[in-house]
């Protein structure tokens, strides 16, 4: 837009309409800059750090058996890439979810449904997770003992 402000003849002369001209150029580069500023997404959340997760909002296996029955929760199996692929079971109604991409898959959670995460053995990586999506305001607990204490209580 500058450009035009020296290369047309009428601009050149009216200091006027050069004034406005900049002022717009201007307006438009800061609301282009602000508007990114404001849509950018977190930097991809780190579950491989030696940061131990502290989030003590957790329900039994009993629990989770009960409110799958009388409410509609979201349950997701947030085990690491590798410790699924060992094991691709799901507790029914699970889905799975790489927690290594929560800042993705975390958007299209819906926020007025409890949260069920499940690692396998209920404590790192679910809980890093429930502390993730907890800070972004959604109600989350995390299933203790993780799958293991599924399956041991599934097997009774």
């Amino acid at each position: 837009m500058i450009l035009v402000v020296y290369l047309c003849p009428i601009v050149r002369k009216d200091n006027k309409m050069k004034k406005l001209i900049i002022t717009i150029t201007i307006l438009v580069f800061g609301l282009i800059t602000f508007t990114n500023g404001a849509i950018a997404q977190d930097e991809e959340y780190v579950f491989r750090n030696d940061i131990r997760p502290e989030y003590n909002k957790n329900i039994t296996v009993t629990e989770l058996n009960a409110l799958q029955s009388k409410e509609n929760i979201t349950l997701i199996d947030v085990r690491l890439l590798e410790d699924f692929a060992l094991d691709p079971t799901l507790i029914p109604d699970a889905k799975y979810k790489d927690p290594e991409k929560i800042t993705n898959w975390s958007l299209d959670l819906p926020k007025d449904k409890k949260v069920v995460l499940y690692c396998v053995k209920g404590a790192w990586v679910s809980h890093k997770a429930a502390t993730y999506l907890n800070d972004k305001g959604y109600d989350v607990v995390t299933l203790e003992g993780g799958i293991r204490a599924w399956k041991k209580d599934s097997s009774k």
